[in-house]
């Protein structure tokens, strides 16, 4: 009877990660496209009304929306590790598995943090390199990562299984 009672609640609490997933994904989504419209209208010299919950940032000047957008990228992806981590903590409550999490995650950051360093460096390249930065950092905004690392684990987890029984 108590496994029951661990596996209803470890279902509870995987089904609230998704949701938070999906809520998160599509404020972030709503924000990024809203302050991206914002400034197109003032490059274009054009009105742009703001939804009432991101009204404050009419306020801003251009720059700062920019930096804006990096700020809330760090802090989207910090979030979707987080979630992702508890994910990961909630199905296979291993420190190995948790440590793979924050490898990927970092590894994600770090490669997006050469491209746009090589951007920066040899400028030629700079809106290749910010392409593929933005695009990896798109990886971690989501729940993509955590969506392919989770089938892996369990197929590893699942060989290990059957090599052990041999």
């Amino acid at each position: 009877m108590e496994s029951r009672i661990n596996s209803t609640k470890k279902n509870l609490i995987l089904i609230t990660i998704a949701i938070a997933a999906i809520f998160l994904g599509y404020l972030r989504d709503s924000v990024f496209k809203t302050i991206n419209a914002l400034q197109r209208a003032w490059d274009l010299n054009e009105d742009y009304f703001l939804p009432p919950f991101l009204s404050f940032i009419e306020n801003y000047e251009y720059e700062t929306l920019s930096n804006l957008k990096w700020v809330l990228t760090i802090l989207c992806s910090s979030l979707y590790l987080f979630l992702s981590i508890y994910a990961i903590k909630t199905i296979f409550n291993t420190k190995k598995h948790t440590k793979i999490i924050l490898f990927t995650y970092l590894g994600v950051f770090l490669i997006s943090a050469i491209f746009m360093t090589v951007g920066f460096v040899w400028h030629a390249s700079s809106a290749k390199m910010y392409e593929y930065s933005r695009f990896l950092m798109g990886l971690a905004q989501s729940p993509i990562i955590l969506m392919i690392l989770i089938p892996t684990l369990k197929l590893v987890e699942k060989e290990n299984s059957k090599t052990s029984k041999e």
